[in-house]
This record gives C-alpha cells, sequence and structure tokens, in this order.
C-alpha cells in the first residue's frame, strides 16, 4: 500500500528501523515532521536544524539520530548529550528516555551541583542530559574528562531559540567549545517556530568536514501542530504600578474565561504564589455567587490547605511550589479527573507535569525573577501556551495573553513565530571570557576576536549589524565590525584585569590569576567574586556567612514580603549563632537565615500564621545549599594564595558546617550518623555525650539504652564511628637558632596520623580528605589537603616560620574538610633565646587595612606580614550582627543538654564568685583597663577564671569568643 500523505509529505512507516530500534517508538507512522526530516537525521550523519511548532513531535527527531549512532557505532564507544535549559525538563526527558535501556543505553541526569558524586554517573552512561550550565562548568575542565568528552558523538538540543535569552550565552559558549574540542561530534538543533533558524544552520555547519556549508535546515509552521491553536493577545491600558495593573485585570478575566473557555477544562498562569491564591479566591468567590459555568463535581476530597478546600468546592484550584506535596498532586488528580475546572498556578506547571487544558491563559506577563520584575522570556511562554490543546480530548485549543499595551506587539511577534533570534553573548561575556583565558583558548584581545568569530555572534552581527549598533558599508562595514568586536573583548578583558582575575604576563599573554582560575572552577560569577575578594583580613565567621549569603548566585531567591514575618521570627530563634539585626528584608538576609536554620537544626516556628511557608522554606533552603558549597570552596582556594591564616581557617570551618549542615562544636555533630535525628542528639547531651569521640567511647549497650533503641543500633553506630579519622597531631622544632638574623626563621615539623586501627578512607560513600595548617599568630605557614588513606602509618609535613618576638606561638591544625568534629591542633613556642631576638621595629608592616584584599598576581611583591595581633583592629563587626554575648552569659553556648561537669560546675559557681567580689570592690579601687587578649585561632579569650581551659566545658573557654569580650574595668 502506498503511504498516507499529510501537507504534501509521504509519511514513513516506523519498519525502515530494524526490529531492535523500531521497539522505542509506540505508534506505526512517523508524522510529516519527522518523515520530512527522517532521511537527514536517520540515513546521514550531517548536522541537523528543525525549527517547528510546540507539541509537533521533535522529541521523536531526537531519538531518530540516537538510533542512528546505535546502528552504526559500537555499543559504549560514545556518549550522546541532551541538553535542555532546565531542570525540569531534563527531569521530564529522563523519565520519558528511561525506554532506551531496551537499546541497551543507560540514561543519566547531570544537572546538580555536586560534581564528585555524579561525575561516576556520567561516566557509566551513555546518553547524559544535562543543562548549559552544567556542561559548560564541567568542559571548562575539559583536560581533566578529556577521555569523556572525546567520547560525545552526538550533541541534542532542546529549546535552541533560548540563545537570545541572557541564558543563552551560556549555550551558544558550550556549542562553540564542543565545535572545538569535540571529535566529530554531530549537532541535532530544534526550536519552536523561528524566522532565522537559518543562521543557527550557517553556525553550526553541515559537519566538521565542512564547518562552512551550512547544516540541513527544516522549518515548519502552525500547520503542522497536531492540535490546532488559536491564540489571543488582549492589551490593556496600565500605571506604573504592576500589583494594581494585576488586580485590575481580576475585573476582566471572568468574562475572558467565558468567551474563550467553552466550558472545558482552564489553566490561568500567574506570575506569583501570592495572585495565584488570590486570583483561585476571586474566581471561586465569583462562581458561587452566580450560575456555576460548570457541572459541580459529586467527587469528595480534601485539602490541607483550608484556602484551597474552599476554592476547590466551587471547581477552583491554585497550584504553586509552596504547596504541600499531596494537596499539589490531588490537584492535578481533580483536574485530570474533570473535578476541578480552573487551575490557577505558577510558571512551575508548565513544565515537567503532562497536564493538558483546553484554555490557557497568561495573566499578566510580569513575572519576577533575578531579584527583580521582568517580562517572561520566549521559552517560558512557549511553555506555558503549549499547554493549551489536550490531543486525547480535543482537535483545537486556545492561548490568551493578557498584557500590557505597549507589550501587545512583541507577543504577538512571539506566537506567530516572527521575532528573530539574536546573541546575547556580547551583553553576557566576561565570565566566559574568563574560563576562556583560564583554559588557554584565549592569549590577548585577537585570539578573544578569532574565538567570538567562531560564535553566533559573528553570524548575526554581519547579518543584522544595526542590532549590534554597527554603522557603515562594504568595507567600512566589514572594518566596523571587527572594531566592535575588538570593543567588546577589551572592555570585558579590562574588567576582568581590575577585578584582580586576570593579567598580562611579561610575553605578554593573558593569563588567570588563582582567583580568576577559583572563578572559573566553581562557576562564580564576576560581582560575586568582587565580593567574597573584599572580606577584610582576619574575617570572621559572621562576616565570611555575610560575603556568602550577598553572591548574584542567589539573586533568584526572592523575599516574597509575605514570608518576612517567617524570617523575623526564625532570627529571634536560639539557634541561630548569628543573628541578623535591623529589618529582615533582603535576598541576602533570607539566604543567611536559611544557611543557620539549617545548620542550627532549628525547628520551624510554631505558629498557625506561619505554617503555609514552610514549604517554600524548605525549597528555598535546598536552592541556597545547590550554591553554597562551590562558593565557600572557591573563597578557600583564593584565600591559599594569601598569608591571612585566620579568615582561610574560619572559612574552612564554615565549609565543613556546611557540608555536615550542623555547628562545629555543637552536640548536633552527631546527627552526622546514620539514624540519629534531634530527639536522639538531645538524649545523648543529657548523658553528656556531645561530641563523635564522646560516642566512640561508649559502649553499644549504653548507646542502645540512652538512645532507647534495640540493638543492633549501638553497634552500628560505633562501627560507623569507626570510619571517622581520629586524628593526632604533633609539632616539632628541626633546627637550632643560635645567632641574631634580621628575621629568625625556624624549620618545623608536623607529625599526623590517626588512631583508627583500620583505614578510614570513606564516609557515606565518600573519599575522606583531611586539611593541614599551620599559622603563626595569623599568619598562613603552610596549608594542603592530604587523602586520609595516605596519613596510614603517619605522616610529616615540614615548613618554615619567622618569628619576630619570643612570645609568639606556632599552632597547627587537621582536621577532615566535610565531617564536623574531628579537628585536632598542636602548638609549638620556638626554642629561641630571647637575647638573639633583634630590637622591635617602630612600625611594623601589616595586611592592607582599606577592606580591599591583595591580588593574587600582586600578593608576592608584600615582603612580610605582622602578627595578628597587629593586624586586626578590635573593632565592631558589620553591622548586620548583635552583640556578642556578656561574659556571665551561658545561655548562648548550646540550648540542647544542660548537664554540666563536675569541673565545669566549678568553675560556674567560681565565675559568679569572681563577679560578686568584683563588683563589691568597685567603690575602694581605682579603675584599670584589663585588654582583650587574641587567641592563636583568631578569636577571642573570654574573662571566665577558670582552671585549666582546654577541659573546660564552657565553649567560650575552649575555643574563644567570635568578637572582643566588653571590656572589664579593674579596680
Amino acid at each position: 500500500h502506498a503511504p498516507p500523505v499529510v501537507h504534501g509529505i509521504a509519511l514513513v512507516p516506523v519498519t525502515r528501523l530494524p526490529d531492535r530500534l523500531r521497539q522505542i517508538f509506540s505508534f506505526e507512522l512517523f508524522n510529516a515532521i519527522q518523515s520530512k526530516t527522517f532521511e537527514a537525521v536517520y540515513e546521514s550523519n550531517d548536522n541537523v536544524v528543525v525549527s517547528a511548532p510546540t507539541g509537533s513531535g521533535k522529541t521523536t527527531i531526537m531519538e531518530l539520530a540516537i538510533c542512528r549512532l546505535v546502528g552504526s557505532t559500537e555499543q559504549g564507544s560514545y556518549k550522546v548529550i541532551y541538553q535542555a535549559p532546565t531542570k525540569a525538563l531534563c527531569a521530564e526527558k529522563k523519565r520519558d528516555w528511561d525506554k532506551l535501556s531496551t537499546l541497551g543505553l543507560i540514561c543519566t541526569e547531570l544537572t546538580g551541583d555536586t560534581d564528585f558524586h555524579q561525575m561516576s554517573h556520567v561516566k557509566n552512561g551513555d546518553v547524559i542530559i544535562t543543562t548549559p550550565e552544567k556542561w559548560d562548568s564541567m568542559t571548562r575542565r575539559w583536560q581533566d574528562h578529556k577521555k569523556l568528552l572525546q567520547m560525545v558523538k552526538l550533541f541534542l538540543v532542546d529549546e535552541i531559540h533560548m540563545l537570545k535569552e541572557s541564558r543563552g550565552a551560556t549555550l551558544e559558549v558550550v556549542i562553540t567549545r564542543m565545535k572545538s574540542i569535540g571529535a566529530d561530534v554531530r549537532f541535532i538543533a530544534l526550536s519552536a517556530t523561528v524566522p532565522n533558524s537559518h543562521d543557527i544552520a550557517t553556525w553550526l555547519g553541515k559537519n566538521c568536514a565542512y564547518p562552512n556549508t551550512p547544516a540541513y535546515e527544516a522549518r515548519f509552521d502552525e500547520d503542522f501542530r497536531p492540535v490546532k491553536l488559536q491564540k489571543f493577545v488582549y492589551g490593556y491600558n496600565s500605571t506604573n504600578n504592576d500589583f494594581m495593573f494585576d488586580k485590575s485585570l481580576d475585573k476582566i478575566l471572568p468574562d475572558v474565561i467565558k468567551k474563550h473557555s467553552a466550558e472545558k477544562p482552564t489553566m490561568i498562569f500567574c506570575s506569583t504564589r501570592q495572585i495565584c491564591q488570590g486570583t483561585a479566591k476571586m474566581l471561586a468567590e465569583h462562581l458561587s455567587k452566580g450560575e456555576h459555568r460548570w457541572p459541580a463535581s459529586d467527587r469528595s476530597f480534601s485539602f490541607r490547605d483550608r484556602d484551597l478546600q474552599n476554592t476547590a468546592l466551587c471547581g477552583v484550584a491554585f497550584h504553586h511550589a509552596g504547596l504541600d506535596q499531596n494537596d499539589r498532586s490531588l490537584v492535578e488528580k481533580l483536574f485530570l479527573e474533570g473535578s476541578i475546572f480552573v487551575i490557577c498556578c505558577t510558571s512551575t506547571l508548565a513544565v515537567g507535569i503532562n497536564l493538558p487544558a483546553y484554555l490557557v491563559i497568561l495573566k499578566n506577563t510580569n513575572t519576577f525573577a533575578e531579584g527583580r520584575p521582568k517580562e517572561y522570556n520566549d521559552l517560558e511562554v512557549m511553555q506555558m501556551l503549549g499547554r493549551a490543546g489536550r490531543p486525547q480530548f480535543d482537535t483545537a485549543g486556545v492561548a490568551v495573553i493578557m498584557t500590557k499595551n505597549e507589550n501587545k506587539d512583541k507577543y504577538e511577534r512571539m506566537i506567530a513565530g516572527t521575532e528573530l533570534i539574536e546573541s546575547c553573548l556580547h551583553e553576557n561575556l566576561v565570565e566566559h571570557l574568563n574560563a576562556e583565558i583560564g583554559m588557554g583558548t584565549i592569549t590577548d584581545v585577537s585570539s578573544a576576536k578569532l574565538w567570538l568569530k567562531s560564535t553566533l555572534l559573528w553570524v548575526r552581527m554581519k547579518r543584522n549589524p544595526s542590532h549590534y549598533k554597527i554603522q557603515g558599508q562594504t568595507i567600512v562595514f566589514f572594518m566596523d565590525i571587527e572594531q566592535k568586536l575588538e570593543e567588546i573583548c577589551e572592555k570585558d578583558v579590562t574588567h576582568l584585569q581590575e577585578a584582580g582575575m586576570v593579567y598580562q604576563s611579561q610575553e605578554g599573554r593573558l593569563k588567570c590569576t588563582s582567583a580568576g582560575t577559583a572563578m572559573a572552577t566553581y562557576y562564580i560569577k564576576l560581582e560575586t567574586m568582587k565580593g567574597l575578594l573584599a572580606l577584610r583580613p582576619g574575617s570572621k565567621t559572621a562576616e565570611i556567612l555575610q560575603a556568602i549569603s550577598e553572591a548574584q548566585e542567589f539573586k533568584e531567591l526572592r523575599m516574597r514580603v509575605n514570608e518576612r514575618v517567617v524570617f523575623r521570627e526564625i532570627n529571634k530563634g536560639l539557634g541561630m549563632k548569628y543573628p541578623l539585626k535591623g529589618d529582615i528584608s533582603t535576598t541576602a538576609h533570607k539566604a543567611n537565615i536559611l544557611i543557620q536554620f539549617e545548620l542550627g537544626s532549628m525547628e520551624y516556628p510554631t505558629g498557625e500564621a506561619f505554617q503555609k511557608y514552610s514549604n517554600s522554606l524548605i525549597q528555598d533552603k535546598s536552592f541556597v545549599f545547590q550554591h553554597v558549597h562551590r562558593l565557600i570552596r572557591c573563597l578557600i582556594d583564593c584565600l591559599n594564595d594569601t598569608k591571612d591564616a585566620i579568615t582561610l581557617k574560619n572559612a574552612l570551618a564554615v565549609a565543613r558546617c556546611l557540608s555536615a549542615k550542623c555547628w562545629e562544636n555543637s552536640p548536633n555533630q552527631l546527627r552526622q550518623l546514620d539514624g540519629i535525628g534531634p530527639a536522639t542528639v538531645k538524649k545523648f547531651a543529657m548523658a553528656n555525650i556531645r561530641t563523635l569521640f564522646d560516642l566512640a567511647a561508649t559502649e553499644a549497650h549504653k548507646i542502645d539504652m540512652i538512645a532507647s533503641r534495640n540493638p543492633p543500633f549501638g553497634a552500628n553506630v560505633l562501627k560507623e564511628l569507626r570510619n571517622i579519622p581520629n586524628f593526632t597531631i604533633t609539632v616539632t622544632q628541626i633546627t637550632k637558632v643560635e645567632k641574631m638574623t634580621p628575621r629568625l626563621k625556624v624549620m618545623c615539623r608536623a607529625d599526623i596520623g590517626y588512631t583508627n586501627k583500620g583505614i578510614p578512607s570513606r564516609f557515606k560513600g565518600s573519599m575522606i580528605i583531611a586539611y593541614f595548617l599551620a599559622e603563626c599568630d595569623g599568619q598562613l605557614l603552610d596549608f594542603r589537603r592530604i587523602a586520609v588513606n595516605k596519613l596510614q602509618g603517619g605522616r610529616d609535613v615540614k615548613f618554615t616560620a619567622e618569628v619576630v618576638n619570643p612570645d609568639q606561638k606556632i599552632t597547627c591544625y587537621v582536621s577532615c574538610e566535610n565531617i564536623v568534629g574531628t579537628i585536632k591542633s598542636a602548638e609549638l613556642r620556638p626554642d629561641i633565646e630571647p637575647s638573639l631576638f633583634p630590637p622591635s621595629p617602630k612600625s611594623i608592616p601589616t595586611l592592607p587595612r582599606d577592606g580591599k584584599r591583595v591580588r593574587s598576581h600582586q600578593r608576592q611583591e608584600i615582603s612580610g606580614f605582622a602578627p595578628a595581633t597587629h593586624l586586626i583592629k578590635q573593632e565592631e563587626l558589620s553591622k548586620g550582627y548583635k552583640d556578642a554575648p556578656s561574659q556571665d552569659d551561658f545561655s548562648y553556648i548550646d540550648n540542647i543538654g544542660k548537664t554540666y561537669d563536675d569541673e565545669t560546675a566549678r568553675n560556674t559557681k567560681l565565675n559568679a564568685r569572681l563577679q560578686s567580689e568584683s563588683r563589691s570592690q568597685t567603690l575602694e579601687e581605682p579603675d584599670t583597663v584589663e585588654e582583650s587578649l587574641q587567641l592563636p585561632n583568631g578569636n577571642w579569650a573570654c574573662k571566665h577564671k577558670c582552671g585549666d581551659k582546654s577541659k573546660c566545658k564552657h565553649i567560650c573557654c575552649r575555643e574563644g569568643l567570635e568578637r572582643p569580650p566588653k571590656i572589664v574595668k579593674k579596680k
């Protein structure tokens, strides 16, 4: 029989494929779009660009390309990369492509934030589903993954029309990089209907052998959409107030629904969660007063959210990420069943969930993103409108956009597919330029211009120069383009040099500083780097947390007006180690509180008014912790190149706490062990078991008894504890100083080991890495990372220290990078005759005090540093933090467990008596001021009169205070 013909295209039967490959397709005929591109995709190895409407079957085109590779290449010798702009789309594709296992292919997802755990999955996977940002991060270190990248044979790009959005710059860079470092990579690029898909074909080229010949290109209009979609754009008069404009649409919305819904399921996209709920309430009230447009449901249901329960009874629901998961699932189920007819939702429902409707309405095109109000981008609009039309129920659908009059033309062009794709690389270039300099691709302005000529930017600059502000004709025209490229490169190179990310070597080559390398490695934004490098020398934990919280990576973390009351309540909690001062209103405040909420194992406020925000807090906390690890690692790498031991030690402590999700010196460190939660921690704390090593010294049966658990709980806990290194460290002087010199140098040796019987090499599946740090009065002497399995039998570290006075001491630390409660230290006071020290100089060189850290390429010019006691002013910490606790206030030490040992109890009583005596002498003795003493770890000594402070259970005695104590006047 002759195959059917649709739109003049003979449909290709699936039987054209071998039996093994056709099993992944659940239909007998490819549709018109798939049939038209069948030969180019399945019967050649050339690059392909397809522009077609949403829902027209473009995914099958990618599957055909995979079949081509499977049928022509030996299994295990190739990798397929699929790129989508959002994690939700990636997750959706991962679910869909689990069917590829029938071809022997393993699908893996690479969209998280932890490279270490995911790289093993990537190496084992055949199809890697990822986002442009994640793949960019990985390929910036392509020399580390050279073998893996050379196995990439097929690169699938979904939604390539996102190139015109700000995030499109990353996709453009990634494709450009894969064209240069890949070994004969084939590109399949898919987009919604766009007028200039030919430019993408020109940029990609036919294949690696013919890069100057355009790729195969196929364009299809709306007639090829399986469900015909009517589209309407309505413009309305507006004021400058977006909220008031949205409220004004409430009056119009019921009439729009009545006009277009045909009493069929309707989905209304709203810009915020609050507007979702408000719109649903308004519609429910409207329906309850008048005649129901939909038949009443006889289905009984129960939602946790009261507002949702009330609106759902009228056939209207709201759906957003802040709802309880069970409520969201029930809304989706009832909508599919027909018990709910209208859903008011945020754009999160547009991807990842197959929930189509007959009518889709975009109520206001203004949303909140990147910390400010902005219009939806093309991808978001097309995804939302793509929910209109239900292939299983209808042959048509309706999409309505309600926007301001001034935006009406823009959205009409967008939905008609007549808006050009332009590159925005020149506006988002600086971080990518830094990465290419770090990789050695760019060494000067000339090589930067050459690199830019391999991007879509170059193609579009020649095609549409006026968009890029280029004037001139013919020969002058091309000179103007060259000049424009040079301007773009010089401007961003200058920005990077001024920020200390790159420098020009003596040979004239552009190179990354250590800060620039860290910025590229950890995928950090330039403005964030400026904030991290602005930390003052000797920064404390609170200042480091503040710098991280102000990172640009959190700009999408919105502080919603209604949430502020929750964060203010959390900020008052006992678990907030560094409570914030002033009004809690910014994104940085929110990030800071979320970090401390997690590290303090704080309980969510119990008030009924707070409960509706609990799910939002969990999701926002998860978002913050996706970024904090690479931010703190980046800071540590930058500090490694300085002499600032205090900030480095505090940053390492923050990194350790973030990994363990608990504070150092807190009983919550026990939660790092499997099966131990907050209730069990309290039981252990009451039994005076507050550290990992307290627990390790407890017998299994006693652990069972204290935790009220059955065996073998205690035995399993002890087994896990045996995998945590119990470090030993000593430090000795190995050279003797016998004569006076301007700078006395002593050679030291630190001996590091552990007391565990076995080799503690892995914890929770990850290799255990230790760090060693040596410092002298705040000056860094040595810092290095060591795999713990290399410490078997002990290891010595030799280093040199300069000392300038007989009171100085050298302190060495060893700890796990990611496990709280493992730090150990040792001190050494150099054995040097006091007479050998030169006279004290009148002025001592100090670290900069202007708040600016020395750039890494300038640091070798600094000849010396003063001891920390001279470097750090006893000034107030940043204005965002409350005063340190007073000396007789023990309530802040820990709010879990009240049991002290006998020695601590005696210390507490002694302090009270001494304080009382001090008060009684006030009237008799003249005033003298007792100065504050700074400890080697950068903290300040407390004023308690405890005997052996190293054994005292007062944390302030053992570790010191974060800030100078209040000045005590002696009488």
